[in-house]
């Protein structure tokens, strides 16, 4: 082979997504991944209500009820992300952007959660809804307040996260964590 070829191939290979990573429904996982996924539920449970701390929604109780022991996970990594980006910075992890693609412009309650087998880690998304107050910053560009629309050109140039109506997938809570758990 010529080393020409062999550039070729080198370059080929690189060039090419790597393949997905086994996905499950988290309920059906194998048991191997059950300890990494209750981690990665942990961690997203925890940075979701902080979320819900700062731009809360709905009943009080029932959000203090839901967050009540929620802590940070440090053996997990997590973040939010979606389809279509406000700040770049939130893309995808490799192993998720398949299925963050494919889901995108579907309802949030026709998505389920998706596990998945990254070798020492665990995968986890977790669809997140469009609710009532995200739409002050994400219904249809035209809907959107002046101050609001101003304040997101400015902000996010490349914004892509409007459109958006109640109901709709925003995009995922996502977590990795180690497959033993702890």
């Amino acid at each position: 082979m010529r080393p020409s070829s062999v550039f070729l191939l080198l370059a080929l290979a690189a060039a090419q997504p790597p393949p997905d990573p086994p996905r499950y429904p988290p309920r059906s996982a194998p048991p191997e991944l059950r300890p990494g996924l209750d981690l990665a539920e942990q961690a997203i449970r925890a940075a979701a209500c902080d979320v819900e701390r700062r731009f809360g929604e709905g009943d009080p109780e029932a959000n203090a009820a839901n967050c009540a022991g929620a802590k940070t996970v440090p053996a997990a990594a997590v973040g939010r992300t979606s389809a279509r980006l406000r700040n770049p910075k939130n893309a995808p992890p490799i192993w998720a952007r398949a299925y963050v693609v494919a889901t995108d412009g579907r309802k949030a309650a026709e998505v389920p959660p998706a596990a998945f087998d990254l070798g020492d880690r665990v995968g986890l998304l977790h669809p997140v809804e469009v609710r009532r107050r995200c739409l002050d910053c994400h219904a249809a560009r035209e809907q959107l307040a002046d101050g609001t629309r101003a304040w997101l050109s400015r902000a996010y140039p490349q914004d892509r996260a409007v459109g958006y109506a109640l109901g709709d997938l925003r995009g995922f809570w996502w977590a990795e964590a180690p497959k033993r758990g702890r």
